[in-house]
């Protein structure tokens, strides 16, 4: 297996997510899917390895939505993916002819939509079409990959109404061809926080209620130990040392395998047998290095992105209470915590802030001896944002 931080794997090397994937297919055979996760935690990998180990009686289609800013560019999407995954088809080619009749833009000499006045229309119909490319028993599967951002481009660049009518006319979609028709959405921002600012600009429905959100988890430890020992062997590592190295990096970035990847880069370029405490160096070096090689300062970034001023203050509040604290914090404790720093702070607040950062992954929520307590979710982010911000 080939070290590679940060970079695009193959899917044969996606250790740790049978069980996810099958629960996921699982769900899918019933309803829409919505998956949340912070970045890099292999989101991404997981709708690439269901699109290259599809199950049977589906028709799956992955699109990065990222740099989509409007609905005819999410259009010109659809239609792209299509022509790219199954151009070869002769019936996939009569349906992209008819599709070049349709407006004015070109894409690849192709005539595509740009109307934003008949985006309802146009987008409902490349999905009959597309459920016209199958049989009667294969679904059509739509991996879309960050859907939330690209809402949030949307929502920025031609304002909530028209993401909302988006999200609306998916709705729709989905509950008139539930039975041909299935979405997986999945973003490293939230598809809460974009809901809530919508909510914040007048919407009252609930655009996504007929789908399923779970969120992502960490890889297991078992898997973890087996991601670092397969990428030990690529390094100096003695064979027999590898087991313990390989423990000794889990217990250090847990199940992330971003992390994993960058501690064994690290390794690799000692230039001899590593140890046990080059590991934890190693796992140092993503806390103090001053390049950030595993971008932990995009946790504080995105809350400027995403969160409104008055949001973001409470949570860079909580988080710089929590961060110090060698065990997992109750709410009281934590109330009194932050009100050194904020007397004018609510316990309704509080709470508030708390779900909003356990939805968004940056804290969990933890049974105590007492009652419920909170902390980071990643001992080496909360390490990053100790150090960083204390």
């Amino acid at each position: 297996m080939q070290i590679n931080p940060g970079g695009r794997l193959d899917t044969k090397d996606i250790i740790g997510r049978d069980n996810e994937i099958g629960r996921y297919w699982r769900v899918l055979q019933r309803q829409g899917l919505v998956l949340s996760a912070e970045r890099r935690i292999g989101k991404t990998h997981i709708l690439l390895k269901m699109r290259e180990e599809c199950q049977s009686g589906y028709l799956p289609f992955y699109q990065d939505l990222e740099a989509v800013h409007s609905i005819p560019e999410l259009i010109r999407s659809i239609y792209g993916t299509v022509r790219q995954s199954l151009g070869a088809m002769p019936n996939v080619k009569a349906y992209i002819a008819k599709w070049s009749t349709l407006l004015p833009t070109k894409v690849g000499g192709i005539d595509l939509p740009t109307a934003d006045a008949s985006w309802q229309v146009l987008l409902s119909e490349a999905f009959d079409d597309l459920i016209d490319i199958g049989d009667d028993n294969t679904r059509i599967l739509m991996l879309w990959d960050e859907f939330p951002l690209m809402l949030h481009n949307l929502q920025r660049r031609v304002g909530a109404d028209t993401a909302i009518q988006l999200l609306d006319h998916l709705r729709a979609l989905r509950l008139a061809r539930a039975d041909r028709l299935r979405f997986l959405f999945t973003g490293s921002v939230g598809l809460h926080l974009v809901l809530r600012s919508l909510r914040e600009a007048g919407n009252a429905n609930d655009p996504v209620n007929d789908m399923l959100s779970l969120a992502v988890p960490p890889i297991a430890h078992p898997d973890t130990c087996a991601l670092a020992a397969a990428l030990l062997h690529e390094t100096r590592a003695a064979p027999a040392h590898i087991p313990g190295l390989a423990s000794q990096i889990a217990n250090e970035v847990g199940g992330f395998p971003f992390y994993v990847h960058h501690v064994v880069d690290r390794l690799d370029q000692l230039g001899r047998q590593p140890n046990l405490e080059d590991v934890s160096a190693a796992a140092d070096h993503l806390v103090y290095a001053p390049n950030d090689p595993a971008s932990l300062n995009y946790y504080v970034t995105r809350l400027s992105l995403y969160y409104p001023e008055d949001q973001r203050a409470l949570a860079l509040l909580v988080l710089d209470a929590l961060a110090p604290q060698l065990s997992p914090t109750s709410v009281p404790e934590l109330l009194n915590l932050c009100r050194h720093r904020d007397p004018s702070l609510a316990n309704e607040q509080l709470r508030e802030t708390l779900t909003l950062l356990s939805e968004d992954h940056y804290i969990e929520r933890r049974k105590g001896a007492t009652g419920a307590v909170y902390d980071f979710r990643w001992a080496l982010v909360k390490k990053w944002w100790k150090e960083t911000r204390s």
